[in-house]
């Protein structure tokens, strides 16, 4: 049975708060009455301030579950009217149950059995609009001292003026979610995370690092808003999401999968969006569009795999991976790709080197391994520079080609490809005009590609910039010398 918290004196409510009042007596309240349900449902009627305090003002506890449920469009401010200096988290979680369960009995049986009990446990939030206007960062902070991960966390048509931090958690649920100017953040000791449909926005993020999460149907929009797979966030998947002039960054998402999303700078005006994954292994890139968009994989160390495949790349969308001094790269696969390119607004191609910790300069002392660039299709829009890529504070590589490989390498295979005629287009730093490929030995370290294989592809009289000592064996080719046939 609902209990209704209003600021409007209507006949159904059952604890009544003036407008502008505190309401935290109110609330907690509410939750003693509920206990006799065993389920704190919550109805949340009008606006609600809650005052600051230097401890939570509500402490949730395993004992029963939580729906605070908007009646309407319900609406709770987080508020400092007394000038605490160092105001708490409005909602924390209370560890009573775990610690009470691990002093029943001295048998393992018996305690595991009584935890089992608190599976399940659920704390929701619906059609509610969360504001804090506190110094405190987080509106809401969850954790388990006894690594408790029971706890389900279900977030439906909320407005968050807030940010929240959620950690050591089973599912998380967000739905129909808005963010505005505050951080979601799904920490590393929960479980899995699910974002459906949420629209991020004006220095908005989400960053999230359990292990095991999806993305999915998400808007991100404006600069600064960001989506921010943590270190720590393995397996994750970002899906049919939209992101406008916002970021998507990484420090190690290990095995992320990006899918069928749209990244375009077409919106607003200043500093546009980009996609940086640094560091991680096994990212995959797949049927993706790229509007003026670079995407950057820097500082890959851990060898493994990166699969960039049925993605367009336009208007200045280049894809530059970066391998870090003194390591590899098993694989790199590019296939099946449109890359288009328009004067000033290049889309290319680099394989080139990172620093490593510490170090401020490059020395392409990495290597990949193997480097599959087949099924891509190049295109040019007309005359004019392109521009290469900044490797470090200090170091360019210039974009030469269509494909540019600046770092030693072992196996090479650039196949089935279209390279439409430059039409014009030629490298900023030398006015040479766009090649097809071209191998850069930019410092001593760089051997070359000690097996570059060139093989069916169609080439319209772009030239390819290969130092006199890199061999290659090629064949099958339209528009490319054959060293055999």
């Amino acid at each position: 049975m609902p209990v209704v918290v209003s600021d409007h004196m209507d006949e159904d409510v059952d604890f009544y708060v003036p407008p502008g009042a505190d309401a935290t007596d109110a609330l907690n309240d509410a939750l003693i009455l509920s206990e006799i349900y065993g389920v704190a449902h919550i109805v949340i009627r009008g606006r609600l301030y809650v005052y600051a305090s230097s401890n939570p003002t509500l402490t949730l506890d395993q004992s029963e579950h939580y729906v605070f449920e908007g009646d309407g469009l319900g609406e709770i401010v987080y508020v400092n009217p007394n000038g605490i200096s160092n105001p708490a988290s409005m909602i924390s979680i209370s560890p009573i149950a775990t610690q009470e369960i691990s002093y029943a009995s001295s048998n393992a049986s018996v305690t595991g059995v009584l935890q089992y009990s608190t599976y399940g446990w659920i704390v929701a939030f619906r059609n509610l609009r969360l504001s804090n206007l506190t110094s405190q960062r987080w509106l809401i902070i969850t954790s388990f001292p006894n690594k408790m991960h029971s706890t389900m966390f279900y977030f439906e048509g909320v407005q968050f003026f807030s940010s929240i931090w959620i950690n050591e958690t089973t599912l998380v649920l967000f739905y129909n979610c808005y963010v505005n100017n505050n951080e979601i953040l799904i920490d590393s000791q929960s479980r899995e995370a699910i974002v459906l449909g949420t629209r991020f926005e004006n220095n908005g993020g989400l960053a999230i690092s359990p292990r095991g999460y999806a993305v999915i149907g998400c808007t991100f929009v404006s600069s600064n808003t960001y989506l921010n797979p943590g270190v720590d966030g393995n397996n994750g998947s970002i899906i049919g999401c939209v992101f406008d002039y916002a970021r998507l960054i990484t420090q190690g998402a290990n095995n992320l999968r990006v899918v069928a999303s749209q990244f375009q700078n077409v919106t607003f005006s200043g500093n546009g969006g980009y996609v940086e994954l640094t560091q991680g292994v096994d990212y995959a890139i797949v049927a993706c569009t790229f509007e003026s968009y670079q995407v950057t994989i820097s500082d890959i160390y851990g060898g493994r795999s990166l699969f960039i495949a049925f993605n367009t790349f336009n208007f200045g969308s280049n894809v530059v991976v970066q391998i870090r001094d003194g390591y590899y790269i098993d694989s790199i696969v590019i296939t099946g790709n449109v890359f288009i390119s328009q004067p000033y607004h290049a889309s290319l191609i680099f394989i080139t080197g990172s620093p490593a910790p510490g170090s401020s300069t490059v020395q392409f002392t990495g290597k990949f391994k193997m480097l599959y660039a087949t099924f891509n299709t190049f295109i040019s829009g007309g005359k004019g520079p392109a521009y290469g890529v900044s490797v470090s504070s200090s170091q360019q590589v210039s974009g030469r080609a269509y494909i540019t490989i600046a770092l030693s390498g072992v196996y090479s295979y650039i196949a089935f490809n279209y390279f439409e005629s430059n039409n014009g287009l030629y490298d900023f730093s030398n006015n040479e005009a766009i090649g097809f490929i071209a191998v850069e030995q930019l410092s001593s370290n760089i051997t070359g590609i000690s097996n570059l294989m060139i093989f069916f592809n169609v080439n319209e009289g772009n030239p390819q910039y290969l130092p006199s000592n890199q061999k290659y064996t090629s064949g099958f080719n339209i528009g490319v010398n054959n060293t055999v046939s």
